[in-house]
C-alpha cells in the first residue's frame, strides 16, 4: 500500500490509505518532523502565534518532564514524544516549547507552577510525585525563558547570560532522570 498507485488520483479510499501509511512511516523516521507539522495545525486551528522551524524540535531519549523514556515510532502512548507550551498563551515560539512525553503534556495541561503544586498536594501516590515533577520541570524551564530573556541584552552581559542560558539548555535536556 506505499508507493505511487494509479488508483491514488481517483480512489478516496486509496488515497487515505496511502496517507495513513506514508503518514506513518514518516512519524517513525522523523518525530521531529510529525511534531512541527501538527503543532502548526493546532497553532493555526486554535488561533496561537507559531514561530518554530523543525530544527526547533528536538526530541530527546528521555522525558525532561517525568524522567521517562520516550518511544518513537510506535503507536501513541503515554511515553510517545509531545510537542509542550510551557506557557500555553505565548504559543508555539521558539524558547516556549519542549518535547515531554505525551503523559507529563496531558498531566500538565494549561496549568502554571501553583496549579501543579496544588495538584501535587491533592493527589496520592504516582501522581502525587507526576505532579511535582511537573512543578519542577516547569521552574526549570520559567527559569531558563528568564535567563533567555537577559541573554537578548546587548554587550558582554548578554554574551555572558547567552552561555548560562546554553549550558542550563543542555543540563535540562541531558538531566540523567531514575525512578
Amino acid at each position: 500500500m506505499y508507493g505511487a498507485r494509479l488508483q491514488r488520483s481517483t480512489c478516496t479510499n486509496c488515497n487515505a490509505a496511502y496517507t495513513r501509511r506514508y503518514l506513518k512511516v514518516q512519524r517513525r523516521v522523523t518525530p521531529a518532523v510529525a511534531l512541527h507539522s501538527r503543532a502548526r495545525q493546532r497553532a493555526a486551528r486554535r488561533g496561537l502565534p507559531f514561530d518554530l522551524d523543525v530544527s526547533d524540535v528536538i526530541v530527546p531519549s528521555i522525558c525532561p518532564a517525568l524522567g521517562v523514556p520516550l518511544v518513537v515510532g510506535e503507536m501513541r502512548s503515554p511515553y510517545s514524544p509531545s510537542l509542550d507550551c510551557i506557557r500555553p498563551a505565548l504559543g508555539y515560539v521558539r524558547g516556549n516549547t519542549r518535547v515531554i512525553s505525551d503523559q507529563a503534556n496531558h498531566l500538565k495541561g494549561v496549568l502554571d507552577i501553583e496549579g501543579l503544586i496544588k495538584r501535587a498536594v491533592a493527589s496520592v501516590d504516582q501522581r502525587r510525585e507526576d505532579y511535582a515533577r511537573l512543578a519542577a520541570y516547569l521552574d526549570r524551564e520559567l527559569l531558563l525563558a528568564d535567563v533567555r530573556r537577559k541573554a537578548a541584552l546587548a554587550g558582554a552581559a548578554g554574551e555572558e547570560w547567552a552561555e548560562v542560558a546554553k549550558f542550563l539548555d543542555a543540563a535540562f535536556v541531558r538531566a540523567d532522570w531514575k525512578r
